[in-house]
C-alpha cells in the first residue's frame, strides 16, 4: 500500500518520546515529509495540520497513566482523510495504562485508520541522582526494537492493497479512562543559587510555566510535572522540592526498578 508523505508529530518535553519515534520511522526507511514538534507552545498554538493518503506517526510520554492534555488537546484538532497512524507512547517504568489506548480512540476520531502501537521505556520525569527511575532508557536494545517494529509496520503496509482492509490495531486500555495528572497548585520547584540566568530552563518549558523576571521560579499553576527545566539545567539548579512529587520519586525507586521490555502491537 502506498501513501503520500511520512510526517511526526510528538510532545516530547524530555527528549524521550522524540527519540523513540524516529527510530521507528527510520524502519521504513523513508524520507519524513515533515516533523512537528508540539512541546513548543508557539507549536501548538498554530493550526494542526490535515491530512490525506498520508502515514502518521504520533507520539506522547504518560503521564499518571494518560496521555498529557495539551499533547491530547492539539491531536484532537488535526483532521485525517485516508491517512494511517502509527501510536507511540513512553512511560516511566510503571505502567502506561490507558494512554495509547486514548491515543488510539483521538486518532480514530480524527479520522485515522491506526495502524499500528507500542509502549516504550523512557527515564521516568522524576528520575534523579539519588533516586534513579529507568535510567538512560531508552537504551541501545530499546531503540533496535523500535527499528525493527517500524520494519514490521512497512512490512505489514507491503501486504496490504486497500486501506479498508486494515482493522485498526487492538491496544490494552479501559474506557472509561483513568483520571489522570490531577491540576496541582503545589510548589513542585526550587530554584538554588547556581542558577546563573542563562534562561535555558525557559526553553525547555513545554507551557511557558517559567518567570524569567522572577529568579526563573516555576509559575505553579502552570506546571505539568514534566522535569524538563531540572533536566536541561546545565549548572543544576533546579531541584524538586520535598513534598508528594519527592515521596512518589521514592516510591517509584523501590517499587519499579526492575527493567520492562517495550511492547508492540500491529493490526
Amino acid at each position: 500500500m502506498n501513501f503520500k508523505n511520512i510526517t511526526l508529530i510528538y510532545f516530547s518535553p524530555t527528549g524521550t518520546t522524540q527519540t523513540v519515534l524516529e527510530e521507528i520511522a527510520k524502519g521504513f526507511d523513508k524520507n519524513i515529509e515533515a516533523i512537528i514538534d508540539i512541546t513548543k507552545l508557539e507549536i501548538r498554538t498554530k493550526p494542526a495540520p490535515e491530512f490525506k493518503n498520508d502515514l502518521v506517526f504520533l507520539g506522547a510520554p504518560v503521564y499518571a497513566g494518560r496521555i498529557p492534555k495539551d499533547a491530547a488537546e492539539y491531536f484532537k484538532t488535526i483532521k485525517a482523510c485516508d491517512s494511517l497512524a502509527v501510536l507511540t507512547v513512553l512511560y516511566g517504568n510503571r505502567e502506561f495504562e490507558d494512554a495509547l489506548l486514548e491515543m488510539k480512540n483521538i486518532s480514530i476520531e480524527c479520522g485515522f485508520v491506526p495502524l499500528a502501537g507500542c509502549a516504550f521505556i523512557g527515564e521516568h520525569s522524576f528520575s534523579n541522582d539519588e533516586f534513579s527511575i529507568a535510567e538512560n532508557r531508552p537504551d541501545m536494545e530499546d531503540l533496535k526494537k523500535a527499528f525493527f517494529f517500524g520494519k514490521q509496520v512497512a512490512d505489514l503496509l507491503n501486504n496490504v492493497e486497500n486501506l479498508k482492509d486494515i482493522i485498526p490495531v487492538k491496544v490494552p486500555g479501559n474506557f472509561p479512562y483513568k483520571e489522570g495528572m490531577a491540576d496541582s497548585n503545589l510548589s513542585f520547584i526550587n530554584v538554588t543559587d547556581a542558577c546563573d540566568d542563562c534562561g535555558i530552563c525557559v526553553e525547555a518549558c513545554p507551557k511557558d510555566a517559567i518567570d524569567d523576571t522572577n529568579n526563573y521560579s516555576t509559575i505553579d499553576k502552570d506546571c505539568i510535572f514534566c522535569c524538563a527545566c531540572i533536566k536541561a539545567c546545565p549548572k543544576d539548579a533546579r531541584v524538586m522540592n520535598d513534598g508528594p512529587f519527592k515521596d512518589k520519586t521514592k516510591w517509584l525507586y523501590k517499587n519499579c526498578a526492575k527493567p520492562k521490555d517495550p511492547q508492540l502491537f500491529l493490526a
